[in-house]
């Protein structure tokens, strides 16, 4: 599955963006689905970085709005791997 990260804020404030073609554990999958089906967050203080997950689904696509102190511990190794392949 296609998931795109965008993210932005921070100390920098630079906005990175990431796509990697991945196979989603159910549970973060299920996870995911959770997440996004919820309000977006609220905007916060500009030294937390934001992050905004897109998975591309057959269905349509799943947007999940975050910051950094809401990021669950299981969709962690999902975030570090896509920041990993991100550029500005």
């Amino acid at each position: 599955m296609r998931v795109t990260l965008e993210t932005s804020g921070g100390f920098t404030g630079l906005r990175r963006t990431a796509t990697l073609d991945t196979d989603l554990d159910e549970a973060v999958d299920d996870l995911l689905r959770h997440l996004g089906s919820g309000a977006a967050a609220e905007p916060s203080g500009s030294s937390q970085p934001r992050y905004r997950l897109t998975v591309h689904r057959p269905t349509g696509d799943q947007v999940t709005e975050l910051t950094e102190s809401e990021v669950p511990a299981a969709l962690r190794p999902l975030l570090t791997e896509l920041l990993r392949h991100a550029r500005p």
